[in-house]
């Protein structure tokens, strides 16, 4: 993973009756959850997957935590719900937000599409995606690769994606593109190093929510299968 080993979001494969240890963030960890926060309009806000890394930049607006493991809720958070996320409609029964937050989540998930498709009855008309992700094109990733290294390769994440299939999944669910941007490559320790996007170590999916996209009718036959 490309930030903090630890941060692990809590819908992750793992034992859903030990609380995770809340990740340490480091410089670029900030950066990122900063960067995330810029991106978000509207005064309310569901936070997905958000227990192991509570973003601290998230102030001045409603802001909704969804995780299946508890958190205590803390400014900038005003709220948090506890839920499987493919049960999500079911616990959220219609409530509608002007931005969702995916931070470092949609990569541990085994069914993406599904997730998406089920989140975008959740976003308010003209709102917004904001997702981040760890690039499969990043140097470190591309060497690790390269290399047979386990570095990267962790048991916790599902799919690795490139920035490319990342918007197609996002674009094939109800949202069309708004803006793309990288995080920068991330060093030891937490320090940062500059790069293009295409090579930076998490790159960042802002999208807005396409009204009428037939996303609703999917998201729930997703839920009952799921």
């Amino acid at each position: 993973m490309s930030r903090d080993p630890s941060a692990l979001p809590s819908n992750a494969a793992g034992d859903a009756s030990s609380p995770p240890a809340r990740a340490r963030l480091n410089y670029y960890s900030r950066r990122r959850m900063r960067a995330m926060a810029r991106a978000v309009v509207g005064d309310t806000m569901l936070d997905v997957g958000c227990t192991a890394a509570p973003n601290p930049f998230l102030t001045g607006r409603e802001v909704v935590g969804f995780d299946r493991d508890p958190m205590p809720v803390a400014p900038p958070y005003t709220e948090h719900v506890v839920g499987d996320v493919y049960a999500i409609n079911r616990h959220l029964r219609g409530r509608m937000f002007h931005t969702l937050l995916l931070g470092d989540f949609i990569e541990h998930v085994e069914r993406p599409f599904d997730v998406l498709r089920m989140l975008h009855t959740h976003v308010a008309p003209g709102g917004r995606l904001v997702l981040g992700t760890p690039n499969l094109l990043a140097l470190p990733i591309v060497l690790a690769e390269y290399l047979n290294l386990r570095f990267y390769y962790t048991e916790a994440h599902t799919y690795t994606f490139s920035p490319r299939w990342m918007w197609r999944v996002i674009e094939r669910c109800g949202f069309e593109r708004v803006a793309t941007k990288g995080c920068g490559i991330a060093l030891p320790k937490g320090w940062w190093f500059p790069a293009p996007m295409i090579l930076s170590c998490e790159v960042i999916f802002v999208a807005s929510r396409i009204a009428e996209s037939g996303a609703g009718a999917d998201a729930s036959g997703a839920e009952a299968s799921g």
